[in-house]
């Protein structure tokens, strides 16, 4: 009995640090977004998330090293309501990450009472760094772009700077939002501008958007403001990515099915819409499908057919998709290498040099993707992130 006590004594003792430990650090609040809301109006405070994933490194690090230290907390615990949220669990986690267009983990949202980002921070900081950025969104308070812009606020300057922040964070769909915000309030030549069209380039997904149905109709003339070649590869990256292509899939099962009514429909809007070179995009769509499927014979059987008479950009576009999507086959990956020889023969744009050359080098000398730290192929774009 004695030993018992004693242990239990032990254990009591050995938890204060942790205790202590925990009430130095951020004190998160406990309840649902809407309470958090209501409790910072309350106290006429701002909110500060956490916006979290399971399976991320920096936000364990951050959890476990930063916000548990005293400075921190007696910072924070003063300033704003503190919450942390998985944005990959939950219906509440999946509508903020929505909502808030949360794309990189971790993410620290600075939010007024009013329910608008004043300030955005990510990536795993430093006590002092951390504080300061916490300080900042103290500062901006009501006067974040996020509100400038929902209260009207429409000065070009402002207006590019709330683009540029927002690319920075990679918000695809906030500035997709924006744009065609800006488009249906009467700014009709919004994509002859070079920083917008930037913008629309980088993010624009929605086929059915007011601005990217513009964007179709005003094609020759944004192909002399801004080149054929990057207009070409923009209607090819909207009507024709990966990510296009796999809304017209089924998961029956563990089976992932094409459904033929979904693809014929669309490429029957592709053609009502008189996308240019739209018999070459539906092929490329055919290439896609089988690539994600695993017939790569089939897939070079259909490039050799498709490119026999195709210029540089879409010898480079089926070679690229080749590289990333062919796997444990070399053969294959070696014989489609020679598309992207016949491409930098016929001269390949000057934004594309380096990748062409970087292509041919991993279709020959591996039989599998070949995948460079922190940087995406400009043939299959990453929505968001900038091509630079």
């Amino acid at each position: 009995m004695y030993k018992i006590f004693l242990n239990t004594i032990l254990l009591i003792c050995l938890s204060f640090p942790l205790i202590a430990q925990e009430e130095e650090g951020i004190r998160f609040f406990q309840g649902s977004w809407k309470e958090a809301l209501q409790q910072a109006k309350k106290e006429g405070k701002m909110i500060f998330m956490d916006c979290y994933a399971d399976w991320c490194g920096p936000c364990r690090s951050m959890a476990q090293k930063i916000f548990t230290q005293k400075e921190v907390g007696d910072f924070f615990n003063k300033h704003f309501i503190c919450m942390k949220c998985n944005m990959e669990k939950g219906e509440e986690g999946k509508a903020l990450k929505k909502k808030f267009d949360v794309a990189v983990y971790p993410t620290y949202l600075f939010i007024t009472n009013e329910g608008y980002v004043a300030q955005r921070g990510s990536g795993f900081l430093n006590v002092n760094p951390f504080i300061d950025l916490a300080q900042k969104a103290l500062s901006v308070g009501n006067n974040g772009y996020e509100e400038r812009f929902a209260k009207g606020e429409r000065d070009e300057k402002f207006l590019k700077q709330f683009l540029a922040e927002s690319l920075s964070f990679h918000q695809a769909d906030r500035i997709e939002e924006v744009l065609n915000q800006l488009y249906n309030e009467g700014n009709k030549h919004i994509l002859q501008d070079k920083d917008y069209w930037q913008a629309f380039d980088c993010c624009a997904a929605d086929i059915d958007s007011p601005l990217s149905l513009a964007f179709l109709k005003d094609y020759k003339k944004l192909c002399k403001i801004h080149g054929k070649f990057t207009i070409d590869q923009k209607i090819r990256n909207l009507y024709a990515s990966i990510a296009k292509v796999l809304t017209l899939y089924s998961i029956q099962g563990r089976q992932e099915i094409v459904l033929e009514d979904n693809k014929q429909a669309y490429f029957q809007k592709m053609q009502e819409r008189k996308i240019p070179f739209c018999s070459e995009l539906q092929e490329e769509i055919e290439y896609i499908i089988l690539l994600r499927s695993g017939k790569y014979e089939e897939a070079y059987a259909l490039g050799e057919k498709a490119l026999s008479n195709a210029d540089s950009r879409m010898l480079c576009n089926w070679a690229t998709l080749g590289e990333r999507m062919v796997r444990n086959n070399q053969e294959i990956r070696t014989q489609m290498a020679k598309w992207m020889k016949r491409a930098i023969e016929k001269g390949v744009d000057a934004s594309m040099q380096e990748e062409a050359q970087n292509v041919l080098q991993d279709l020959t000398n591996s039989a599998n993707p070949i995948y460079a730290k922190g940087k995406a192929r400009k043939s299959i774009p990453m929505r968001g992130y900038l091509n630079e």
